[in-house]
């Protein structure tokens, strides 16, 4: 058991190293976006959004695959704004920061990959403090310093996260996610409701996290995003793929 922990930090380690190397400068943002379609939105129960077993996408021995249950939220934007494609849905959320990554919240690297387009990613978890997620990630992940770091941190009462061309950063945060008053808007940031206390018409997501906010195998290929953002600056009226 010790030398398996022994090695995970080892590799995820090594991994922060090489994604700090990639790091060069900061935007400042406000919110965790996630895209999905209507329909995510529409089935779920009190406004709420479930976490979903992270699987093996990305490198097969980051630790967290099969392990921790998440929702995955978008931190990096796109020329300094948000992105006006997705391949996830054409209905986004965002949820301001504090809501999620207040003082109490611990901030941990997991993963740094590159897609085949060329692209790196990188993983965060954020977790409650001392909740059996934070305890795994206490022991398998390496914490980061929420006001030093490159990737997304504090400073003061405003929150940066990293900008460098072809580095995509997504948050894996291990607990529900209450989107009760926030606003549903397409990608281009109009509002088409916003949600009240509940939603009535609940059931079931039946795979909405794992197909709505990531890849097949539950990790976001985020090569499709720049992908698809890329081809929409070069012809504004294309539809969504």
């Amino acid at each position: 058991m010790a030398e398996g922990r022994g090695a995970d930090l080892e590799n995820v380690q090594a991994l922060l190293t090489k994604a700090e190397d990639h790091c060069r400068s900061s935007d400042t943002v406000s919110g965790l976006y996630r895209n999905a379609t209507a329909k995510y939105f529409d089935q779920l129960e009190n406004t709420t959004m479930m976490p979903s077993v992270k699987d093996n996408f990305g490198n097969p021995t980051c630790p967290i695959n099969g392990k921790l249950e998440g929702v995955f939220f978008g931190v990096t934007l796109y020329k300094g704004d948000l992105p006006t494609i997705s391949p996830y849905g054409d209905t986004r959320v965002v949820v301001p920061l504090e809501r999620l990554f207040d003082d109490s919240a611990r901030l941990y690297f997991a993963d740094f990959y590159r897609w085949k387009s060329g692209n790196h990613y990188v993983i965060l978890v954020l977790t409650r403090p001392d909740t059996e997620a934070d305890l795994f990630c206490q022991e398998h992940l390496i914490k980061l310093n929420e006001r030093t770091n490159v990737f997304l941190k504090k400073e003061g009462s405003t929150y940066k996260t990293l900008r460098q061309d072809k580095v995509w950063v997504y948050v894996f945060y291990t607990d529900e996610v209450d989107i009760s008053g926030l606003d549903l808007t397409d990608n281009f940031g109009n509002i088409i409701k916003t949600l009240g206390q509940s939603n009535v018409s609940g059931g079931d997501s039946e795979g909405g996290i794992e197909s709505e906010a990531s890849s097949p195998d539950g990790v976001p290929e985020l090569g499709k995003e720049l992908s698809m953002l890329q081809l929409g600056k070069m012809n504004t009226d294309q539809s969504e793929k």
